[in-house]
């Protein structure tokens, strides 16, 4: 699934390479020392390189390799003609769009799935206030399971392959990731997922699953 923010990433990438495109074709490129033939209009090129900087700050953090690697090339060229040289801004750019189609960028990811989970406890929300309360149950269960995987593997925990939200919570909790108060919650949006997902309609209350979507909204929050 495409979210929001991967989109209009995808868009600032795509509108930088379309303006160093028509940077390069309006002053020549030489292929073989990699420069321009002539200095491009300053306006262009300052605002483009002020978007380009801005961009790989946002997708890949001040300590990636892309940041580095473009300061390195702007701190050669403070002496030089640092016009000429645009197309090795215009590679790493290119290399970093590379990494993030790729999904090898760990905080952009991280960022996505943040958004992504949002999505998916909205859609429960709209469902919850459409009447569907076992499907709420069932959707917030997932993304709670999910989010207690992710929260293992980011401690390094190990657990089944087939794994439950009880197995999860209990290993979280077992290595001080939170508090007893919080696995008790856990086990208890764990009880209304399973009602829900076993067809227990009757057991599944509403203000049981409207507690556990906002209940998880506010968890995300805490770990």
């Amino acid at each position: 699934m495409i979210t929001n923010l991967e989109i209009i990433i995808e868009k600032k990438f795509e509108k930088l390479f379309t303006l160093a495109d028509e940077i390069i074709q309006k002053v020549g490129w030489e292929r073989e020392s990699n420069t321009l033939h002539a200095d491009p209009n300053p306006l262009d090129y300052n605002a483009w390189k002020v978007e380009a900087i801005n961009l790989i700050l946002k997708v890949s953090g001040k300590n990636s390799e892309h940041y580095n690697e473009f300061n390195k090339i702007n701190n050669e060229l403070k002496n030089d003609i640092p016009y000429r040289n645009f197309p090795k801004y215009y590679g790493v750019l290119k290399g970093l769009y590379n990494d993030f189609k790729e999904g090898l960028l760990t905080d952009i990811r991280n960022k996505i799935r943040a958004e992504l989970v949002d999505d998916y406890l909205e859609q429960a929300k709209i469902l919850f206030d459409d009447g569907y309360f076992c499907a709420a149950a069932s959707l917030t269960g997932a993304v709670l399971e999910d989010t207690l995987r992710k929260l293992c593997d980011k401690n390094s925990l190990k657990y089944p392959v087939k794994t439950k939200i009880d197995i999860l919570n209990m290993e979280l909790a077992k290595n001080d990731i939170y508090d007893k108060l919080t696995q008790k919650m856990i086990t208890a949006y764990a009880d209304i997922r399973n009602n829900a997902d076993h067809g227990n309609f009757k057991s599944v209350k509403k203000d049981d699953v409207e507690g556990m979507i906002n209940g998880l909204f506010d968890l995300l929050i805490i770990i």
